[in-house]
C-alpha cells in the first residue's frame, strides 16, 4: 500500500518528458539544453530544512532546463527537484535564475560538488 501510495505521490507529473517536448518544439520559446542530474546528500538536506520546500519528501534527482528569450536576450534556467525516472508532486520549479549569459555549465558543476542549494546566482 505504501509504495501505491508513493508512486502516485511522486509520478504525478513526469517533468521529464515535457523538457523533452519542449526540445523537440519548432516554434516559439523552446528548451535549449536539459540536464537529469542525482541530488547530493547536503543539498537534500538543505532543501528538507528549507520551509519554501515541503512538497518534495522523495526527490532524488535535480533536472535543469534551459530557455533562451531572444526578445529579452536573457536565459531562463528552471530547476526542479524529482525522482529518477522524472516524476515531480507538482510541476512549478524550485528555482528560476535568469541571467544574460548561459550560467548552465556553472550550475551542473554546482550541484556535482553538492553546494547549489546554499549557492546565490
Amino acid at each position: 500500500m505504501k509504495r501505491r501510495l508513493k508512486k502516485k505521490l511522486v509520478n504525478r507529473y513526469n517533468i521529464l518528458k515535457e523538457t523533452e517536448r519542449q526540445k523537440h518544439k519548432r516554434k516559439g520559446n523552446r528548451c535549449i539544453q536539459y540536464e537529469l542530474l542525482p541530488m547530493g546528500q547536503d543539498d537534500k538536506i538543505a532543501m528538507f530544512n528549507d520551509e519554501i520546500t515541503p512538497d518534495y519528501p522523495y526527490s532524488t534527482h535535480w533536472l535543469l532546463d534551459v530557455y533562451y528569450w531572444k526578445f529579452n536576450d536573457i536565459y531562463q534556467i528552471r530547476v526542479f527537484p524529482c525522482s529518477k525516472f522524472g516524476g515531480s508532486p507538482t510541476k512549478s520549479p524550485v528555482r528560476l535564475i535568469f541571467s544574460s549569459e548561459n550560467m548552465f555549465e556553472k550550475l551542473i558543476e554546482d550541484i556535482k560538488k553538492d553546494k547549489f542549494w546554499e549557492a546565490n546566482y
